[in-house]
């Protein structure tokens, strides 16, 4: 139901919610039907200050809603079991927002209604309207396709036009007093290319049947009171009313925009008369310079002619008549150049008190405050007319605006906002501003290529049908490579198309490092993909695909690395994708190797680079695999290493994947063969290591892969570890949903009381000293997070150790068991959870060190619907470090690190610097977004708003930077091209951004 979790927006007038909203009195008493996640009823009870009963079917919606209405109940409205938790007092107002068409019986609801309606209550109701001009365009193309969302969302399961609206309300027993609608009127452009396309006139009585209130109808709104003596000629008419009143609103809203325009056209023409008067000055000035460098230059030949001279002097008497002419003659010409530059400087400072008489004068001030706002138009372009197309987004642009311009200014407006308008646009930006910044200098690329004993790389090509421009461009890309040791190592696998031989041959001939092999039979890529490696030569092979792009620089990395660090064999690069017109996209800056990551899909992919030596040991590419056979490749190969010394993260962009519809780049559904050949891959892997696990695609995204390990045929004993003062509700909450929601059956609750003194937790406390499983220790020592754990790891039984805070609520049933079969996979240190705020959004995504200091988790604040950077809030990954919110570690593990530091850090980053420590065990660390829970954040022990907790807080931040500052500075689990400054996984700008 997650397509119902929406966001009240009342600037929107045209919007059935809105609609709803504003038909209900203040202090009403309102029974909301369908509350989804309680959306409508936070602004009720916020705002209006309305008593709201809201009736959820989803129970995970209904847990959603309960922060936002007095009372939510859950149950089937098509039943009568939710009635009865009514209670006896009346409504003012019933709200049916989109839910009739839901229902197999809507007349049976409907009838039940006035029962609990006051003598002048009423009743809102919102329902699409079934014969919209869209739906009868469908119709007349012979189509009628239900959707996820919109009037043909596959769950309704009636469709209401104006007429049977009207049946419906009638026979239910209700009048209407008042019917409105939300509209969406088609361009007549559309409907006319549409008719035409079915060999049907546009007349315009054609066009006016599409334009009518009952075509133009989005969604019927209807106010109504019970009535049984209603009858259909009662019900209203429908009127053009809501749609001349919205035209006349966009009208106003267009002269704005037109008078705006005018105004920053005359604006544009001064800025370009002053940017050419400017660049006038700027020639002048330089050309001076050009001319005063070139007397200094024949200065300086003339005085070393002199010296010269002088010298033959003293050596040659006998040409001492010749020689003085020569040395007067040259004298008389330095007098006369010096007199020249004396000259040519004077203009020069003219021209310098001219340039400044300019820039401090009062057309160069408002130049300069024109230009700002134009650079932004320029900037904001993209964005500006995505808003002119939906304009309900406007009150969100300005809330983030403001908040950016309080952070960091007007640059990190333009180079933040731009992100929520057109990625594609932004990262063009930043291709532009940033990327540039530390590629290689022309001494670096001469001093790589004259290196004694630099690597030679095989680049393998499998090439079959592909488009000869794309073709061309991909080999183009090698050749303009600014490291020279390669090879090109192509196999054409039986290609049809006749210019692929021809081009392959041209480029054989002209370049003697292009190798060409030409199968006599098709075999698909992982045969072409040998064949081309037969060709090899190099000590390292790179894997190319046949119309992607190597970026001019990739070589010359991949060969510094190769140099720096002449023990790996397996070497990797970030990635983006080329659209059909070569504008790059879709950037994927990659952690440094992530093996968990690594099984929910293949993250090394492009750029591959493997020393020849280790694929011939694995046996090449597998057939069988295609579609996955590079990520085979990289399971097997990797299975040979020690991954965190011999596989090498290369942090640039090296490669660029054409996105077309045959490739797998154009997205998770482009090839359904990949998939289950990824499956198989990651199967085949676990399996060649002795693990037994469950390999599937992943349920919350599309494209991705799941492995579930399995629980010890012995469940180990946990031990949740929960510390807490004077927290009796937030603990007896904790409990209950542990009880009451963990599938795994062996675990003791260990309850640390620090100090508690009120008499309700003292009591709760005594009452679970008979409860079994569950103990109650008591920690009489001022607050220590990390002394009262490790007091209580000592107090505790269990091998496995979960540490959870008290205002911490269980969600997922399964939670125990994920967290549990992955912990005592011998390789894992700690485990994290998917840590959820109660208004469902994101709180723990995993911990980034460095973000915003010390660390930062994941991905805060985004909601469930979204998947986070390349799918990375909802794969199970290693994170560097993980929060002790909620964290499960092998109780071995914690000893061998001498548990929590509670001399350096009592109360923040206790968390962070154990699982550091662990991390440089040798053990990963791991997130899983299957263990789900609510956090009440901070709800125990409050804010840092204390001076004395302030500074506290900022002696451990500094403890952690002196003890662990180049890896704060640089997360394995993280990329440098990601911002430090905010959790989004945004861009890094570098100099524009402090990071």
């Amino acid at each position: 139901m997650a397509e119902y979790d929406f966001k009240l927006d009342l600037n929107v007038e045209n919007n059935s919610h809105t609609q709803l909203v504003k038909r209900i009195p203040k202090g009403s008493r309102v029974l909301e039907l369908g509350c989804a996640t309680g959306y409508m009823s936070e602004y009720l009870r916020q705002e209006l200050d309305c008593h709201v009963v809201g009736v959820e079917y989803d129970r995970a919606m209904a847990q959603k809603a309960k922060p936002h209405c007095d009372q939510v109940i859950v149950g089937d409205v098509q039943k009568d079991n939710w009635l009865k938790s009514l209670g006896d007092e009346p409504f003012d107002i019933i709200t049916c927002a989109d839910i009739l068409e839901h229902l197999r019986d809507p007349i049976s609801l409907l009838k039940k209604l006035p029962e609990y309606l006051k003598e002048d209550g009423r009743l809102l109701a919102s329902l699409p309207n079934g014969a919209h001009a869209a739906l009868r365009l469908e119709l007349l193309e012979g189509r009628f396709s239900y959707e996820d969302t919109g009037l043909l969302d596959r769950t309704h399961l009636h469709l209401f036009n104006y007429h049977s609206l009207r049946e419906l309300f009638v026979r239910a027993g209700f009048r209407v007093d008042e019917l409105s609608y939300t509209f969406h009127d088609m361009a007549d452009s559309e409907i006319v290319r549409r008719l035409e396309n079915l060999g049907l006139s546009a007349s315009d009585k054609a066009l006016g049947m599409f334009h009518t209130p009952e075509a133009a109808a989005f969604q019927f709104i209807v106010t109504a009171h019970p009535d049984e003596s209603v009858s259909i000629e009662d019900f209203p008419a429908l009127t053009d009313k809501p749609m001349e009143s919205s035209i006349e609103v966009y009208r106003n809203l267009y002269d704005q925009l037109h008078q705006t325009g005018e105004t920053a056209a005359t604006r544009l023409e001064m800025v370009n008369e002053r940017d050419q008067l400017l660049q006038q000055q700027r020639d002048e000035m330089h050309g001076l310079i050009e001319v005063r460098d070139q007397l200094v230059n024949q200065q300086q030949e003339l005085n070393r002619v002199l010296h010269e001279t002088q010298a033959k002097l003293a050596d040659q008497q006998a040409k001492n008549d010749e020689l003085s002419h020569q040395y007067k003659m040259s004298e008389r010409a330095v007098r006369s150049m010096g007199h020249e530059k004396d000259a040519v400087e004077h203009r020069l400072n003219s021209a310098k008190q001219h340039l400044h008489d300019v820039t401090n004068s009062t057309g160069w001030r408002v130049y300069t405050k024109l230009m700002l706002p134009l650079s932004l138009f320029r900037r904001f372009k993209p964005a500006i007319g995505g808003l002119i197309k939906n304009p309900k987004m406007l009150a969100t642009w300005v809330k983030e605006a403001r908040r950016l311009y309080k952070a960091g200014g007007l640059t990190a407006i333009r180079h933040r906002l731009t992100d929520h308008a057109s990625p594609t646009y932004t990262y063009s930006l930043w291709i532009k501003d940033v990327e540039p910044v530390g590629l290689p200098k022309l001494e670096s690329i001469e001093a790589l290529n004259e290196w004694e004993g630099r690597p030679l790389i095989s680049i393998v090509m499998p090439v079959y049908n592909v488009e000869e421009a794309w073709l061309r461009e991909a080999i183009d890309s090698v050749l303009a490579q600014t490291y020279d040791d390669w090879e090109l190592c192509i196999a054409d696998d039986a290609s049809t198309k006749t210019h692929i031989k021809r081009v392959l041959k041209e480029y054989e001939t002209r370049f003697k490092r292009i190798k060409v092999v030409y199968r006599e039979e098709n075999g698909h890529i992982s045969a072409a993909t040998n064949s081309a490696l037969e060709l090899a030569t190099g000590q390292f092979v790179g894997l190319m695909d046949h119309d992607d792009v190597l970026a001019p620089h990739a070589l010359f990395f991949v060969a510094q690395e190769i140099i720096l660090h002449p023990d790996a064999s397996v070497f990797y690069s970030d990635e983006d994708k080329l659209n059909s017109e070569d504008v790059r996209y879709d950037h994927y800056f990659k952690p440094d190797f992530n093996p968990d990551l690594m099984r929910s899909h293949n993250m090394i992919c492009h750029f591959g680079v493997y020393r020849r030596s280790l694929l011939e040991k694995v046996g090449g590419i597998r057939e069988g695999y295609e579609g996955a056979q590079d990520y085979d490749l990289a399971l097997r190969c990797l299975r040979e290493l020690d991954t965190r010394k011999e596989v090498r993260h290369i942090p640039w962009i090296l490669y660029h994947w054409r996105a077309i519809p045959e490739s797998t780049a154009s997205g998770a559904d482009a090839k359904s063969y990949a998939m289950k050949a990824a499956i198989n891959a990651v199967k085949d892997d676990l399996e060649s290591r002795g693990i037994e696990a469950k390999v599937s695609e992943s349920k919350l995204i599309a494209g991705m892969i799941r492995v579930q390990y399995p629980l010890p045929e012995v469940q180990p004993l946990v031990s949740i570890i929960i510390p807490t003062r004077n927290g009796e509700a937030l603990v007896r909450q904790c409990i209950d949903s542990i009880k009451s929601r963990t599938d795994y059956k062996n675990y003791e609750i260990v309850i640390v009381d620090n100090q508690s003194d009120d008499p309700k937790t003292l009591e709760y406390f005594s009452q679970l000293a008979s409860v079994d499983g569950v103990k109650v220790i008591r920690y009489d020592h001022p607050f220590n997070f990390s002394a009262i754990n490790n007091f209580a790891v000592k107090q505790a039984s269990g091998e496995l150790l979960c540490f959870m805070n008290d205002d911490i609520e269980v969600i997922s049933p399964g939670w125990l068991d994920e967290m549990v079969s992955q912990g005592v996979r011998p390789e894992i240190g700690a485990v994290g959870a998917r840590l959820w705020y109660p208004d469902g959004r994101l709180q723990h995504g995993g911990v980034v060190l460095g973000l915003g200091g010390v660390a930062g988790h994941a991905m805060k604040y985004t909601y469930e619907e979204n998947r986070g950077y390349m799918g990375r809030s909802v794969l199970v990954q290693n994170y560097t470090a993980v929060t002790a919110a909620c964290m499960l570690v092998r109780r071995e593990v914690f000893e061998s690190v001498d548990g929590f530091d509670e001399e350096n850090l009592a109360v923040a980053f206790n968390d962070v610097d154990i699982c550091i420590r662990i991390y440089q065990q040798g053990y990963n660390n791991l997130w899983t977004p299957y263990a789900e829970f609510y956090h009440h954040e901070s709800a125990s022990r409050g804010a840092e708003d204390t001076p004395e907790k302030q500074r506290r807080f900022s002696g451990e931040a500094q403890y952690m930077l002196d003890k662990y500052g180049p890896l704060l500075e640089r997360d394995p689990a993280y990329n440098p091209n990601l911002t430090r400054c905010g959790e989004d996984f945004s861009l890094n700008w570098k100099g524009v951004e402090e990071d």
